[in-house]
């Protein structure tokens, strides 16, 4: 059976609100309501209460060259992030981050929340972290979430030897331990994005009234 789902939307600094509403297929739905059951368990992981995955310093220098230094997180907490956001990354999965705004987006066609949609979309491929810092070798772009995904399915997801070789030629400069700091990072600012369109769906699943949203 079709659900009916509506929602009261302020966008920006507007005080003006809006209803959007949608009908949603009963596997789209279930998706929806599996999506906001998985942030759930993924921000309860200590590393996301905890804040703060990782830090990255780097510095160059005419007699030392290039030095860092980097701070990444204790490795079981680390594991325990990447298993917690699999059901969003993962291409194949009902709850994947882009599969479910592509079911909200079908449903609710009000340009403004499609604007909305698009921002949390940049800031969940780590575009907008790039506006901040682009790190490049070979002409790749290390904190782009291709060479994300390169590096789960080499090193965590998967055992890919291709994909291995792939990142290894990257890092002949700076090592693969340096971009793990970037990719943590990004998995965080995923976590942020995953976290504001659980809230959303919350609201018009009529499970919470309000919600607001900062990646600050």
């Amino acid at each position: 059976m079709p659900h009916e789902a509506k929602a009261y939307l302020t966008i920006g600094q507007s005080s003006d609100r809006y209803i959007v509403c949608g009908t949603f297929e009963d596997k789209e739905w279930k998706a929806l309501l599996d999506f906001v059951q998985y942030a759930n368990d993924l921000v309860s992981i200590q590393l996301i209460r905890d804040g703060g995955p990782a830090t990255l310093n780097l510095s160059n220098n005419a007699e030392s060259g290039m030095s860092y230094s980097v701070e990444l997180p204790p490795e079981d907490q680390l594991l325990a992030l990447l298993h917690r956001i699999r059901p969003f990354i993962l291409q194949k999965e009902p709850t994947n981050f882009y599969q479910v705004c592509k079911y909200l987006s079908r449903r609710f066609a009000d340009a403004p929340f499609r604007d909305f949609l698009k921002s949390l979309g940049e800031h969940y491929s780590g575009k907008r972290m790039q506006d901040i810092v682009r790190v490049q070798s070979n002409q790749v772009l290390i904190n782009s979430e291709e060479t994300l995904m390169k590096w789960l399915n080499a090193h965590e997801y998967h055992k890919d030897q291709g994909k291995q070789d792939e990142l290894k030629s990257l890092h002949q400069v700076m090592p693969l331990e340096a971009s793990r700091a970037f990719f943590v990072m990004m998995l965080n600012e995923k976590v942020k994005a995953i976290s504001i369109l659980a809230n959303f769906i919350n609201v018009m699943a009529g499970e919470q009234e309000t919600f607001g949203c900062t990646f600050n």
